[in-house]
C-alpha cells in the first residue's frame, strides 16, 4: 500500500495543478488593472470575477472531495447537487442529476458516501477529454443495498489502462502519480465503506457503480 505520505503529496500537486488555472486568471486580471494605460477595464473586471467564482466553487467541491468527514451523520444531496453544479459551470461537462435522486429520492447517504460520490464524479469527468455528459444516479437494489451510478458518456472518452490495475489492486505504489492518484482514492473510499465497485466502458461511455449493503 502507498505511503499516506507520498499520497498526501501526489494529492497536493494534483490540487494545485487543478486550482492554478482560475488563481492565475485572477492575478493577470489584477495586473492588467495595475498597468498604466490600460483602457480595458471592464473585460480585466469580468476576468477577476469570473476566474475568482471559479477557484471558489472548485475549493468548495474539493473540500467535499477530499476533506475529513465525520464517522455517522446523512449528508444533503441537494446541497452536495448545488457544489457539482456550480463546479462543472462554464465547462464542456454537462452535468445530469435531477432533483429527484437528491433528497428526494428517500435513499440515506452517509457523509462518507457522499464524499465517495465527489471522488468518482472526478474519475469520471477526467475521461471526458473533449467533453460529455456526466450523469448521477441514487437508488437501491431489490436487497435494499444502497447504490451509487455515476456515468460518462462523450466522444474520445479516455480510459487509461492503468486505471483497471489500479481498481483490482495490481498496481504498485511506485507507479502512481498526480495523475493517476485519483483512482487510487476512490478505490481506497470504497473499500473503507465496505462497499463494491463495478465499472463498464462501452464505446464513448462509462458507467461506474457502487453498491454499499445494509
Amino acid at each position: 500500500m502507498i505511503d499516506e505520505l507520498q499520497l498526501a503529496e501526489l494529492l497536493c500537486t494534483r490540487l494545485c495543478h487543478d486550482l492554478t488555472g482560475p488563481i492565475g486568471a485572477v492575478h493577470n486580471g489584477a495586473e492588467f488593472l495595475s498597468e498604466e494605460g490600460f483602457n480595458l477595464q471592464g473585460q480585466a473586471m469580468e476576468l477577476i470575477v469570473s476566474s475568482s467564482l471559479s477557484a471558489v466553487s472548485r475549493l468548495q467541491f474539493y473540500r467535499m472531495a477530499y476533506g475529513k468527514v465525520r464517522e455517522h451523520g446523512e449528508a444533503s444531496l441537494s446541497d452536495k447537487q448545488k457544489l457539482v453544479t456550480d463546479f462543472f459551470a462554464g465547462s464542456k461537462i454537462t452535468l445530469d442529476w435531477p432533483d429527484s435522486h437528491t433528497d428526494a429520492v428517500g435513499v440515506s447517504i452517509s457523509l462518507k458516501m457522499s464524499r465517495l460520490i465527489f471522488n468518482l464524479i472526478i474519475v469520471a469527468s477526467g475521461t471526458l477529454i473533449r467533453g460529455g455528459t456526466l450523469t448521477i444516479r441514487i437508488g437501491q437494489d431489490a436487497a435494499g443495498s444502497k447504490q451509487v451510478t455515476v456515468t460518462a458518456q462523450g466522444p474520445g472518452l479516455k480510459w487509461e489502462p492503468e486505471m483497471d490495475k489500479i481498481f483490482s489492486g495490481g498496481l504498485s505504489a511506485d507507479a502512481l502519480n498526480p495523475k493517476n492518484v485519483q483512482t487510487y482514492l476512490t478505490k481506497r473510499f470504497v473499500d473503507d465503506l465496505g462497499a463494491a465497485l463495478t465499472y463498464n466502458i462501452s464505446g464513448e461511455s462509462l458507467t461506474m457503480q457502487v453498491t454499499q449493503p445494509v
